[in-house]
């Protein structure tokens, strides 16, 4: 007796877990045909309805459904919400086959979560019927037929005229730099390139722009010796070939040291001015405004003073070079 009575109660138990399963989530297979002939195509579903509450992972199927069905691309998955918040998710599958004979579909799992319990809902397995192709041997073997002359398209025309216009642009442009190149050598005078002005005259015209802008007047005084001090850094870099663009205060004046050996003032003036400068950009310095314009008037002076000594030495240069060349003109 106590025998039937527990066999009765697990079987009790497991009515209830599978009522309760099919309330919170259900899993079915869907074939678009029962049958196929060999190679054909059908489309393979596999639909979810779950409760909101329930997290859930499908199944992925990649290249086989089973030994005899393969699996030829994803078709489509499709997420939707019911009136009372249920999950229904359908995935879909291109499947063919080329066995033939009646091919089962296995059951679909689906590993699902509820209340942190985690179990596994199982679909209904399938079966589809696939047909061989019914071959009559009592007729005679035709000769393969020879492949139909079809019309060229648009499409086809597109790519192959595109690829000719392209040749015949780059044709084209290596014609006009051939052709420009023996130009060059024809007339050098057609491509000659203009001479840059002299760093002086650069740096006076950017200080007078400056000097009109009236930058510190107007309360922009960082600005003001932004751009002062890039003038005097690029006047430096063209005049003595110095990058002082990307040097800091201390490395220039060093260099400067260096090379200034006619007027020591000049020193004092480019250290007074790059000095404060950074104070003001980095330190947030506020300089009077008799500061600002001794620092204006300094840049001026300092091209002014520095520009003759250099062009000097390269007048001195030269006539040493071209006494030079005179003395073994004489020689020979």
């Amino acid at each position: 007796m106590k025998h039937w009575f527990r066999h009765i109660l697990t079987l009790c138990l497991l009515l209830t877990v599978l009522v309760l399963q099919a309330q919170i989530i259900s899993v079915q297979s869907k074939l678009s045909s029962d049958s196929l002939m060999i190679g054909d195509q059908v489309l393979f579903t596999i639909h979810v309805e779950a409760a909101w509450e329930v997290a859930f992972i499908m199944p992925v199927l990649t290249d086989t459904l089973s030994r005899e069905l393969e699996v030829l691309a994803p078709y489509g998955a499709d997420t939707s919400r019911t009136e009372d918040g249920s999950w229904v998710i359908d995935h879909s599958y291109i499947v063919t086959g080329f066995e033939p004979g009646l091919q089962m579909v296995p059951s679909q799992r689906v590993i699902y979560t509820f209340n942190s319990i985690r179990d596994t809902a199982l679909s209904m397995p399938l079966m589809i019927q696939v047909y061989a192709p019914v071959v009559d041997t009592s007729q005679q073997i035709k000769p393969i037929k020879p492949p139909l002359n079809t019309p060229i398209s648009i499409k086809e025309v597109i790519p192959w005229a595109a690829l000719g216009i392209l040749v015949w642009l780059t044709a084209t442009l290596i014609y006009a730099l051939i052709w420009m190149y023996r130009q060059k050598r024809r007339d050098p005078e057609i491509f000659s390139i203009k001479p840059l002005e002299p760093a002086h005259i650069v740096a006076f015209r950017d200080l007078d722009s400056l000097k009109y802008k009236k930058l510190w007047e107007s309360g922009q005084v960082k600005l003001f010796y932004t751009q002062l001090t890039e003038i005097t850094r690029r006047y430096i870099e063209r005049q003595y070939g110095v990058p002082a663009l990307e040097r800091t205060t201390h490395e220039i004046l060093e260099a400067f040291r260096v090379s200034n050996t006619e007027d020591p003032l000049l020193d004092d003036i480019l250290r007074d001015l790059l000095e404060l400068a950074d104070l003001v950009k980095f330190a947030k310095e506020d300089p009077l405004p008799m500061d600002n314009q001794t620092n204006l008037n300094n840049a001026y002076l300092f091209v002014q003073k520095t520009f003759p000594m250099f062009y000097e030495d390269k007048i001195e240069d030269m006539d040493k070079a071209e006494i030079k060349n005179k003395e073994e003109e004489d020689n020979e």
